[in-house]
């Protein structure tokens, strides 16, 4: 297949061009009066997609010049690295890329060396992320929480009240899930105690028909990674916990044929109390499941690679806990009594895995690879917290709950990264005020000056795109804040009132800022150095003749 090779500024003027597509078609959304973008869904026939999203609009554009969507999946890749790590911040990133980007370029053209200038960016960088650590004001409150999420969900009070109630119950390694609700008005379930969905292996084991529950007060717990299929196996252990008095719950791959109906038929008679569950996950992943939930009840998981017969398990090795309630879709563990020293280390060890796979550079391992580790050790850490919230996010029609779910979504990863690192004033004012710390940063030459006068500007473009979005005259808006003398004071765009950031309730993240700001400067930086850009260039001889139409309403391949 032929190439196509652009040199210098050719290639920077293309890649202006896509960032640009990019980046004015997110911008219009910033700010909490940002209206929303209309996408056409990728198949006929479904409703569009809604959304005040940075990270979906910027993945919804693509460009028909090849080079022009280079400079375009830059900035795709920005949203997306932003939106992985904290969920909010994404425009945010898209436009200081943007102002970056618009900045380096005539400077390049003037003579100005894209390496030093570059380093004069890197150098603005490390400076700033260590001023935004001085600056954040922490300790964040549960009010403080309710104002970010208000301002991320584009004014919903309610639901930062909700997500303020799910941090109090859960804390920040809590797991909080969304799912799309049944109802117009939005639910927050909080269920203490491990809960995931498997249940009773058949509805015979329930202890309570009017709930359809099947309850077992202070059980002893069997995990166990194979199949049971003969009931004497078990016998050995059954007989050592009804010595106890106490009920045992069965967890294994499956019970099938005579052990299970010999369960029921003992469990019926009043014999032994027993329940039959599958453990969480597949493959390798119920392998570790049955780990950690043997970790968290303080037994031990029977694995093959143990070589231990089920008929040999002792009650030393059981778990145990308070209770263990089972219905027919779910299986709740509360009062695990698991050592919680070990039980800390595992998710301090977990922890760790999550930020090495969240440090990946773009080519290690497949994205699809990376984000199933992820979402693996996030889901093991979910379990090891025992607690889980459930928020379905309500509604009058599908494409408005959808919208919604995005949004909240976006809230409670920035509170959840304000809890973690602080907060600063919002609405682009935080930045604003953080340009200052650049005056006395003294660097080798001029052409790395260029590069820290670039990141001076970009610091300023947030603050400036919300203020016009609002139709507020960025002049005066910008008088007035440097008139309060106070890097604390901003503006409320919608009352156009000015004020203390905690008292307005215009607060955003420091790691949200700070992943935004590193962001934007890594993928501008790497673009301003490339001096080449290498195309192929596709054969479209082989469609000569054809069209989409004909080759729809034939339903054949015009290639073959």
């Amino acid at each position: 297949m032929p190439i196509k090779i652009i040199y210098d500024e050719g290639a920077r003027t293309k890649f202006m061009a896509g960032i640009n597509r990019v980046a004015d078609s997110v911008a219009v959304t910033y700010g909490s009066a940002g209206p929303a973008v209309m996408i056409q869904h990728v198949a006929d026939g479904l409703a569009p997609v809604f959304t005040r999203d940075g990270a979906t609009i910027a993945r919804s554009i693509s460009c028909f010049d090849r080079v022009e969507d280079v400079g375009a999946r830059m900035l795709r890749d920005v949203a997306g690295a932003v939106s992985r790590k904290v969920g909010d911040g994404t425009t945010t990133a898209i436009i200081l890329a943007q102002a970056i980007a618009e900045q380096c370029m005539p400077r390049i053209k003037s003579g100005f060396h894209p390496v030093k200038i570059k380093q004069g960016m890197d150098m603005a960088l490390a400076v700033l992320e260590k001023r935004l650590e001085d600056r954040a004001v922490k300790n964040v409150s549960a009010n403080w929480i309710e104002k970010i999420s208000t301002i991320a969900t584009k004014n919903e009070a309610g639901v930062g009240k909700l997500l303020a109630e799910a941090f109090d119950a859960l804390g920040v390694t809590g797991a909080l899930t969304f799912q799309l609700g049944n109802a117009r008005e939005d639910v927050l379930e909080i269920v203490d105690g491990i809960q995931y969905e498997q249940g009773y292996l058949s509805p015979n084991f329930i202890t309570d028909k009017d709930r359809a529950e099947a309850v077992l007060d202070n059980p002893y717990i069997l995990f166990y990674d194979r199949e049971i299929s003969d009931l004497m196996d078990l016998i050995p252990i059954l007989e050592e916990v009804k010595i106890e008095g106490r009920p045992l719950l069965i967890m294994a791959e499956n019970v099938v044929d005579k052990a299970l109906t010999g369960l029921l038929v003992n469990h019926a008679r009043g014999i032994f109390n027993t329940v039959a569950v599958k453990p969480p996950g597949f493959g390798d992943k119920r392998i570790n499941r049955l780990k950690d939930l043997a970790l968290m009840t303080g037994g031990e998981a029977i694995l093959e690679e143990s070589f231990t017969k089920i008929e040999h398990v002792t009650l030393g090795q059981l778990g145990q806990a308070r209770r263990v309630v089972v219905t027919e879709g779910t299986i709740t563990i509360m009062g695990g009594k698991g050592d919680q020293e070990k039980i800390d280390q595992l998710m301090n060890n977990l922890k760790h895995e999550a930020e090495i796979i969240l440090q990946r550079k773009p080519g290690e391992g497949s994205p699809s690879g990376n984000s199933n580790d992820l979402e693996e050790v996030e889901d093991r850490i979910a379990l090891l917290v025992g607690k889980t919230g459930v928020f379905e996010v309500g509604g009058t029609t599908d494409v408005e709950i959808k919208e919604r779910m995005v949004r909240i979504e976006n809230a409670y990863m920035s509170s959840k990264a304000a809890l973690e690192e602080g907060v600063l004033p919002g609405g682009g004012v935080g930045l604003f005020h953080l340009a200052k710390e650049l005056d006395e940063l003294i660097v080798k030459d001029a052409d790395q000056q260029q590069g820290v006068e670039v990141v001076k500007y970009a610091l300023i473009k947030p603050l400036l795109t919300i203020v016009s979005n609002v139709g507020l005259n960025t002049e005066e808006v910008i008088h007035q804040l440097m008139l309060a003398k106070d890097d604390h004071v901003t503006i409320d765009t919608q009352t156009k009132q000015y004020g203390n950031f905690l008292e307005l309730g215009i607060i955003d993240s420091v790691k949200v800022s700070q992943l935004a700001l590193r962001s934007a400067v890594s993928v501008i930086g790497t673009l301003i150095t490339s001096d080449v850009v290498i195309t192929t260039v596709p054969d479209l001889s082989i469609m000569e003749g054809y069209s989409p139409e004909w080759a729809a309403a034939s339903r054949e391949d015009p290639r073959a």
